[in-house]
């Protein structure tokens, strides 16, 4: 059977999927609560067992979300990990939603045709549910052409640890695996789709500042006493304000001394992602007006893959409703994150914000880490790469290849803890991730199955299997 008859199966079959991919996309599945973790898990695992796929569910603790594992010997010389996550961030506030955030909707949206909106729909439960479909497309027709490994974790949103130590406890088997894969929809507005070879790491923190720590207020205060008495709040804005310079670009001592210049042909692929970007698409895209910096696009794009940052995802003090309170807060917080680059560390992070910190006198403030991840990279000549690259040609794109990306993923378990290759890409377009209104394509969502068979028979061919 060729790739085309394998893309007319999945047309015969995209009806059931769809409808399928719907049912995934309507079990909320929200990390940061565990609202419908467990039934989303349950609703993974009988997938895989409908495919006849080995399966199992894994904690890495009593509390953890579970880690979906399916394996598929399709009698291939050459096997793949899939990695796939079916956690969502919450729904905020449903008032800026348009439909229901678990409603898995199809409605019709300019300019991109039909779309399904839901939480999820982006990131990325719809090409999970695309990935497990596609493949058991494939194995009805007995022509899936490698044996595959499925990892489906319920905790990257929250850094969790079910996935790498599930990794790391099954390494003697997945390390004989002959690379990996991040699938997903990759396509742009111009419908050029991607394929990513490198993730920075994320080191994320929180700041604390309480009153009581020096001297200050242990209970709330009335605003007039603050000409008198501390504000643990002035104190943490400070102390954050010495983290970046004028222009938001990092300030703490020795960050970047760890980090080293980019490869050659990392330079030369930045470069030539520079020539392809439109940059008034991807300020739409992201729906800003202009970029902090100024410079060429080659300047923009490199700063954006090779250097680290820091980031305030939230600050919390005091009276934070609508109206008036004159209050003196006990205590205040703010959410960072660090995004980090090869060679720097999260150990080597953290212990230099400390230093930074004390250095300056700011001994009182108090941190509390989460779980992290390094960074990761693959070689753009490792046989995931190719196929990725040549899956997107064989659909007739040239895409666009990035050697590494400013977001995080725990893709480092590959290339770091198992020793080896991995790739991201996959047709299919959506948007408004972690936002209200999150959408994909109809069309996209069977685009992004069709382009992951064709994945697997570009990576059986550059992989040597017979």
């Amino acid at each position: 059977m060729t790739i085309e008859e394998l893309h007319s199966r999945i047309d015969k079959d995209w009806s059931k999927h769809l409808q399928e991919t719907r049912k995934l996309l309507r079990i909320p599945s929200v990390s940061m609560t565990g609202e419908g973790i467990q039934d989303t898990a349950d609703f993974l695992e009988d997938l895989l067992a409908d495919m006849g796929a080995k399966h199992e569910q894994f904690k890495a603790k009593k509390d953890s979300h579970p880690l979906v594992h399916g394996y598929v010997d399709a009698g291939s010389d050459i096997t793949g990990i899939v990695y796939g996550m079916y956690d969502v961030q919450p729904v905020g506030n449903l008032d800026e939603w348009d439909y229901p955030p678990f409603g898995a909707t199809i409605v019709k949206q300019k300019p991109f045709g039909e779309v399904l909106v839901n939480r999820g729909a982006y990131n990325s439960k719809a090409a999970l549910a695309g990935s497990l479909l596609a493949a058991k497309s494939m194995l009805d027709a007995d022509q899936l052409p490698i044996n595959l490994h499925f990892l489906l974790e319920g905790e990257e949103e929250l850094g969790g640890r079910s996935f790498p130590d599930f990794v790391i406890k099954n390494k003697s088997k997945l390390r004989k695996a002959d690379g990996a894969f991040g699938l997903d929809f990759s396509q742009n507005r111009a419908g050029i789709p991607s394929v990513t070879l490198g993730l920075k790491g994320c080191v994320y923190f929180d700041l604390i500042a309480e009153g009581k720590s020096r001297g200050g207020p242990e209970a709330e205060l009335h605003s007039s006493d603050a000409v008198i008495v501390e504000s643990p709040v002035w104190r943490l804005v400070h102390a954050i304000s010495t983290m970046v310079d004028e222009n938001q670009d990092p300030a703490i001592d020795g960050l970047s001394d760890d980090v080293i210049p980019p490869s050659k042909t990392d330079v030369e692929l930045a470069e030539k992602l520079a020539g392809s970007i439109n940059e008034e698409d991807y300020m739409k895209e992201l729906g800003v007006k202009r970029f902090k910096i100024e410079g060429t696009k080659e300047e923009i794009i490199k700063k954006y893959l090779f250097e680290p940052s820091v980031n305030i995802d939230g600050l919390s003090a005091g009276f934070e409703e609508d109206g008036t309170k004159t209050v003196l807060p006990p205590s205040a917080k703010a959410k960072i994150d660090i995004r980090i680059v090869p060679n720097m560390t999260i150990k080597g992070t953290h212990a230099k914000v400390m230093a930074h910190l004390k250095k300056r006198g700011f001994t009182d403030i108090r941190v509390r880490n989460y779980e992290d991840y390094p960074w990761s990279k693959t070689n753009p000549d490792a046989s995931v790469s190719k196929a990725c690259v040549e899956a997107m040609r064989y659909h007739g794109y040239e895409p666009d290849v990035w050697p590494t990306t400013a977001g995080s993923a725990p893709f480092y378990v590959f290339d770091q803890v198992l020793g080896i290759p991995w790739g991201y890409t996959g047709l299919g377009f959506g948007g408004k991730a972690h936002s209200p209104n999150e959408f994909c394509t109809v069309k996209g969502m069977k685009d992004y199955e069709k382009s992951v068979a064709t994945i697997f028979f570009k990576f059986k061919e550059v992989a040597g299997g017979n």
